[in-house]
């Protein structure tokens, strides 16, 4: 039997992440009914998905706003990081990680991948520091964690601020401690494909007062701040915030709380079917899983990956090439190196100079080699993640047997 695009069918596939259950549907079509699709006030649906975050990451503070981007706008924008400052982020993630530095004039500083996890290594971060630095933003790339201890030295060391991107991340532990946890600030992205999703919604974390006071008054305005927000200093402020309004919806915040209630058994579920499969794939000749490094517990393995080594009878593009025609949904990943980016290049924006000149300055200080993240991305090969959030998914032994078939034939022509 042949599929459409004239390749072998392929074996039947799941609903696509998200998926929510009758119960989740029916909470949902009741605050519609009820007119209740926003919140201007902290309704109990808002005050409830922060409140759980906060106490499963033990923060002091959280703050749901509409994505993962507008979370790291807010946290750099409450670290005071403004023109001119430089900001060392991974060359390696999805570019909001770095995008919203060029909105507030600051330069991002790409840092070359340092293992095969796609990570930044403690020891080339801080030779990125000169004193324009003001911060290190980190991705626990695909639910990997950093070595956070080593990075938390290197930033004590600088006087420099920490900042966690964990939009791949939910449930992954660094020495037992969630990520999440270990920054100055963390943001996680509680939308899309993520495993906490909302539709679209983005979740800060931080233990710092004023951190989350100037976040909040970006992203909210009275009643909202005026309900959280204790300190003095910011009260002439509470009625009108700071011009955004980044929150989430009533709708979006019980979607992502009937996910992250979950967390745990959907962690267990994503962890065992990648695991299975990543391993089973590593078994055929030049097909190598991704590596956990040691004390690292993964969590949602988001776009998780193998990488195809010279000794695999096909390269990477061959390899997805032979799953496809076989119906299997992988590719290469869409997270690719930044350095490859107009931005990063010095395509510069005409409408506004301050991020033109942003622009200008990365390409000045990112004008160098960063061959550890092209390598790997070159020889990465995405995982049908959000196909296998099913317990003992079918597709593991499915797609196992696909490969085999394609290996065996590769070795036959």
């Amino acid at each position: 039997m042949s599929s459409p695009a004239g390749g072998l069918a392929g074996p039947p596939h799941p609903l696509e992440w998200p998926v929510y259950d009758d119960g989740v549907a029916a909470r949902v079509a009741e605050l519609v009914t009820r007119g209740r699709t926003f919140d201007y006030d902290y309704g109990p649906e808002l005050a409830g998905l922060e409140r759980s975050f906060a106490e499963r990451h033990g923060r002091a503070h959280a703050l749901a706003l509409t994505s993962g981007t507008a979370g790291l706008l807010a946290a750099y924008f409450a670290l005071g990081i403004g023109p001119g400052d430089e900001v060392i982020v991974p060359n390696l993630t999805f570019f909001s990680t770095a995008s919203p530095l060029f909105l507030l004039g600051a330069v991002p500083v790409l840092c070359d991948a340092g293992d095969a996890t796609g990570n930044v290594a403690p020891s080339a971060v801080e030779a990125l520091v000169t004193p324009r630095t003001v911060a290190i933003v980190v991705t626990h790339l695909w639910g990997h964690s950093c070595d956070m201890d080593a990075l938390r030295a290197v930033a004590s060391r600088r006087g420099l601020a920490l900042v966690e991107d964990c939009s791949h991340a939910h449930g992954s532990t660094f020495r037992s401690r969630p990520v999440g946890s270990l920054g100055d600030v963390a943001i996680f992205s509680v939308g899309g494909r993520k495993l906490v999703s909302g539709g679209m919604g983005g979740m800060l974390l931080t233990d710092s007062e004023d951190v989350f006071a100037r976040a909040c008054l970006l992203t909210n305005f009275r009643h909202r701040t005026d309900l959280t927000i204790d300190a003095v200093r910011y009260r002439p402020f509470l009625l009108t915030g700071l011009g955004g309004n980044f929150r989430i919806s009533t709708p979006g915040a019980v979607l992502a709380q009937s996910h992250l209630d979950r967390l745990d058994e959907l962690v267990e579920h994503r962890v065992a079917n990648v695991s299975a499969l990543s391993s089973g794939l590593g078994e055929l000749p030049g097909v190598r899983p991704s590596p956990v490094a040691e004390g690292v517990t993964m969590g949602a393995w988001y776009d998780g990956v193998v990488e195809v080594t010279p000794e695999c009878p096909f390269s990477r593009d061959g390899l997805v090439a032979a799953g496809q025609e076989r119906g299997l949904k992988v590719r290469a990943p869409a997270t690719r190196p930044l350095h490859v980016f107009p931005l990063f290049q010095g395509t510069a924006p005409d409408w506004s100079p301050q991020v033109a000149a942003a622009v200008r300055a990365a390409a000045t200080v990112n004008d160098r080699p960063f061959p550890r993240s092209a390598e790997l991305f070159a020889r990465w090969m995405k995982l049908p993640v959000n196909f296998l959030w099913e317990q003992n998914s079918p597709l593991v032994d499915a797609y196992l047997e696909a490969y085999g078939d394609a290996f065996s034939m590769a070795r036959t022509a």
